[in-house]
């Protein structure tokens, strides 16, 4: 066992942690008050363990939390991260939204578990973070003990992730940003070259810019199970000619996303026989296995199940699903296998189809999903989809957010947005809200809408890409991720965008401010907008309610309906 020190922002020693296992840890010069770096080689998995003091903390933010945000215990607070699930990072915040401590790992860290939680003996929060895969000799802890805003110091983190990784990011093309059109809700297992051509051609006159088709173009049964994944080959009788069918799409303007399940392999697929004995164990039952990636000849075969659909058959990019599913207990390699972990042969695999799809194409797009948000995928993925949340605005809020704080420069996407036919015009405006800080991807059949849903859609959509800067580009302000993010700030470099959810109290200090009312009331108090203002007042479908020029208050009063948006310019 080893030890090392943890300094306050002004050279005290307040802690000693210790390092157990075959390693060494280092600290590096001080670049930067307040943040601490170390570096640690091992040859075996090691454990970095210390106590610290946050009275203050209210909430743990983790890369992979759910809706939990909680102070977790010790001994219930273990969380496994791999290069395909989750990510060696978490924030200790208090009430004001100020970060405690923020620990990181390196993004060379493919697997580790990483626990913070409270001490029941000592009443403070235990660190412990054992890491057991790294590519190459070591990897570098960084502990931040800044009190800056959380989403400040989780934008530190991934800066670092920037730096570490370099050119090997991939290159986000400007259409990953684009709203875009999805099959599944709206089509499930029952979508067809038809189905997908009506959606595109509905999809440009509503502005999105691309077409993702999930799931069924792959197999005629419709059961929702995984029992024929494996081959990946269109189904004759709903997708009878691929790649005329993707020319049809592209003539209508749009661009082809296909979805793949690389890890699945089900037992009526052809590929069973072959592959049946170089699996990591059964994933539905037993009639779907996850594939060993570790094994070169299961490599290759998916490796060309995904060129196939870009090189003979023109798609544009591929949602890449289930990634996760390769985040299992690591079972001892086989005989012809290439390599010892799970989580190199994911990467030598993803790392084979990005380079192969890029010779054909230099913006092909793919897209991940949560939990997948290891900064290592930032190698191949170009945007990330919010994990599946259907009908749930608030989770949408929630996931988006969380993946926007730590994407990085990669686009994020929100889960597909979906209502009911008979939904009010300000359900469906809560929809888009939710998602307003992502790329949207709707899942609604656009030619049977109502012409009262028809207008609200045309409208939010037409909002999101008339504020994308401040949205999608600007600096993101949550707060309160202990209640799941009562307000939102995007600060822009020409407006700033609020959106309202539980917290109608809003600070106004730049001369042009966006308020969205995602809220259960009409009432906002608005602080700071002192002297002549300019106040727009519009409903959820966009039509103006009314319009004003007054001197505000110091606490000023708005009225703003349900799903509507007020906005204010100070003279």
């Amino acid at each position: 066992m080893t030890t090392f020190e943890i300094r306050s922002p002004d050279g005290r020693t307040i802690r000693c942690g210790t390092l157990t296992g075959a390693g060494a840890v280092r600290e590096q010069p001080a670049a930067e008050p307040g943040v601490l770096r170390y570096d640690v080689t091992a040859d075996e998995p090691v454990t970095l363990r210390w106590t610290w003091p946050a009275e203050d903390a209210i909430t743990l933010w983790q890369a992979t939390q759910g809706s939990r945000r909680n102070l977790p215990t010790d001994w219930g607070s273990h969380r496994e991260v791999r290069s395909v699930r989750s990510a060696p990072v978490a924030s200790l915040v208090d009430a004001q939204d100020r970060a405690v401590i923020t620990i990181s790992l390196s993004s060379n860290v493919r697997g580790c578990d990483f626990a913070v939680g409270v001490n029941e003996e000592t009443a403070e929060q235990l660190i412990e973070l054992t890491v057991d895969d790294v590519e190459g000799a070591g990897f570098t802890l960084r502990i931040d003990l800044r009190a800056q805003h959380f989403s400040d110091a989780l934008r530190a983190v991934t800066a670092e992730w920037t730096a570490e990784l370099g050119s090997r990011i991939a290159a986000v093309p400007a259409v990953a940003r684009e709203a875009m059109y999805s099959t599944w809700y709206s089509d499930h297992q029952h979508v067809s070259a038809a189905s997908v051509e009506r959606h595109a051609r509905a999809g440009t006159a509503y502005g999105t810019k691309a077409v993702i088709v999930d799931d069924g173009w792959q197999t005629d049964d419709t059961r929702r199970g995984y029992a024929y994944c494996g081959d990946w080959e269109p189904t004759g009788d709903t997708f009878p000619d691929m790649a005329g069918h993707v020319r049809r799409v592209h003539e209508l303007g749009q661009r082809y996303v296909l979805w793949l399940a690389p890890p699945l392999i089900g037992v009526y697929s052809k590929a069973w026989a072959r592959f049946k004995d170089r699996t990591l164990g059964f994933a539905d039952g037993e009639v779907t296995a996850v594939l060993d990636p570790r094994y070169p000849e299961v490599r290759e075969h998916l490796l060309e199940c995904c060129i196939r659909p870009v090189r003979d058959w023109g798609v544009d990019g591929l949602k890449l699903d289930f990634i996760d599913s390769w985040a299992r207990e690591q079972l001892p390699a086989g005989p012809g296998t290439d390599c010892e972990s799970v989580d190199e042969g994911v990467e030598r695999f993803l790392q084979a189809v990005t380079d192969e799809l890029r010779t054909l194409r230099s913006d092909v797009l793919i897209e991940f999903r949560q939990d997948y948000v290891h900064p290592r995928l930032w190698q191949f993925g170009t945007f990330l989809r919010a994990g599946d949340c259907a009908l749930d605005p608030v989770e949408n809020r929630v996931r988006t957010v969380d993946c926007r704080l730590l994407a990085g420069d990669r686009a994020v996407h929100s889960d597909m947005l979906l209502w009911h036919p008979s939904a009010s015009v300000e359900n469906v405006a809560l929809q888009f809200i939710g998602a307003l800080f992502s790329t949207v991807q709707v899942s609604m059949d656009l030619d049977a809408l109502s012409a009262e849903h028809e207008r609200v859609v045309r409208y939010w959509l037409e909002f999101l890409r008339d504020h994308s800067d401040a949205l999608l580009h600007g600096v993101l302000l949550p707060s309160r991720p202990d209640a799941r993010y009562t307000q939102v700030r995007a600060v822009g470099t020409a407006e700033t965008v609020v959106a309202v959810f539980t917290d109608p109290v809003v600070q106004v200090a730049d001369a042009r401010t966006v308020v969205v009312n995602g809220s259960a009331g009409r009432r906002l108090y608005v602080e700071g907008a002192s002297g002549a203002v300019d106040l727009v007042v519009s409903d959820c479908s966009g039509h103006e309610v009314y319009r004003e020029t007054t001197s505000a208050p110091a606490v000023w009063v708005i009225d703003v309906p349900l799903g509507g948006v007020a906005r204010i310019v100070r003279s």
